[in-house]
């Protein structure tokens, strides 16, 4: 058993936020449904004795993309569910996916359904899929559901990839100017210092700015290593407040090309994953919820919390859409013309399709978006140290000449 908090309204529309105890989130909306509740948030209270987060070993997307692809040929083939937890827990390389499926199965072979199996593990089966598990239970299928999941998990890690692939290049090139700052720092500024500070004259600008980061680089090494340490460990304290966490994303949505990036990388999840939902036969409140649910950040999570919120007050989908600044128009016409005509899901995953490539261009050509910067910035660091070293030297000839 465990302590849930609820959002829901009930028969007049009043909004209700308690507390109850359930064994899971769907004996919870079971309850809520026995009360004439419409449910618009379920979240579980924190256990406060839990393993660190690094003592648990990650379950990666391959991990489930593989394992859905499993369970969906195999209930294909007509194997019972449990034969086939059994075969996939046994072929699994991860053991913390395996010890969830063996349990998982244990729970079925006691007389529950496998959605509520799933939902004893939210670190790694997410309301997503326990949802589309459970409308798959109750029409029967069961093996197409598991199809889509993998689909889904294959297409979050394509474009995962894609974007680690495409920014390799930049994280590298700031790590050799790193590397290269602390070497002159360390090895090439400090026998020029040594020698610049022989000099009875007035050094440059640039040659006095190094001398003085050579300085602080060489005794203050402990406070510039204190001072990152403290940072990181404050911008983590900061993101783990709501209000921090907010600002952070809305930051991101805004970046130079990431925020466009990341934009289109959200929407794509947005229409493919609701498209599929609508098209699993879940309800549009609980579709909204779940696909939330995935977006990985808080400012599209609230925006789609107030559309839930609005369809709720007997609007359409497109409409608070079109409000919304995060929406693009296309994505909202494509919905409006979806709700007319009943045809929701092929338009959202035609939306989908849409943001794919355009993911793809952005990706492709990510690279020559940033190599302006990215030489910009090595163009003044280089810059920097070549009058810094150089000037003095000229100075001294000068004076030589005369």
């Amino acid at each position: 058993m465990g302590k849930y908090a609820y959002r829901a309204r009930d028969g007049q529309g009043h909004l209700i936020e308690e507390e109850l105890d359930a064994g899971s989130r769907l004996e919870v909306e079971d309850k809520l449904r026995h009360l004439a509740y419409i449910p618009i948030e379920i979240k579980k209270l924190k256990d406060k004795k839990k393993k660190l987060p690094f003592l648990k070993k990650k379950i990666k997307l391959t991990d489930l993309a593989l394992m859905f692809r499993q369970m969906a040929t195999m209930i294909n083939a007509g194997l019972p569910i449990v034969a086939t937890l059994a075969i996939v827990a046994k072929q699994t390389a991860n053991p913390r996916l395996e010890e969830a499926l063996n349990h998982i199965r244990y729970r079925v072979e006691a007389g529950a359904a496998l959605s509520e199996g799933m939902f004893d593990f939210p670190e790694i089966f997410s309301q997503l899929h326990v949802h589309m598990v459970k409308v798959a239970e109750e029409s029967g299928l069961l093996g197409t559901i598991f199809d889509r999941l993998a689909l889904i998990a294959e297409h979050e890690k394509d474009t995962k990839d894609r974007v680690k692939s495409a920014t390799r290049y930049p994280k590298i090139v700031v790590l050799g100017l790193a590397v290269a700052f602390v070497i002159l720092m360390s090895f090439v500024v400090p026998r020029f210092a040594a020698m610049y500070s022989r000099f009875k004259v007035a050094l440059p600008l640039p040659t006095r700015i190094m001398i003085d980061m050579n300085y602080i680089f060489q005794h203050f090494w402990w406070a510039i290593i204190a001072a990152v340490i403290l940072g990181i460990l404050g911008v983590r304290h900061i993101l783990s407040t709501k209000e921090g966490r907010r600002k952070w994303d809305t930051f991101k949505l805004r970046a130079y090309i990431f925020g466009p990036l990341m934009l289109k990388i959200s929407m794509s999840r947005f229409c493919r994953i609701l498209a599929m939902m609508i098209r699993s036969g879940v309800p549009i409140i609980q579709a909204l919820q779940n696909v939330g649910a995935t977006m990985e950040n808080v400012v599209l999570e609230n925006t789609i919390k107030l559309i839930e919120e609005a369809i709720l007050e007997g609007k359409s989908l497109a409409e608070p859409m079109t409000v919304s600044r995060y929406f693009p128009d296309m994505v909202v016409q494509m919905v409006s013309v979806g709700e007319q005509t009943g045809q929701l899901d092929e338009l959202l995953e035609k939306s989908a399709d849409y943001y794919d490539r355009e993911i793809d261009y952005t990706i492709q050509h990510l690279a020559a978006l940033l190599e302006p910067m990215l030489l910009l910035g090595l163009a003044i660091i280089v810059l920097f140290f070549a009058l810094a070293i150089y000037l003095p030297m000229w100075d001294v000839m000068s004076l030589f000449r005369h």
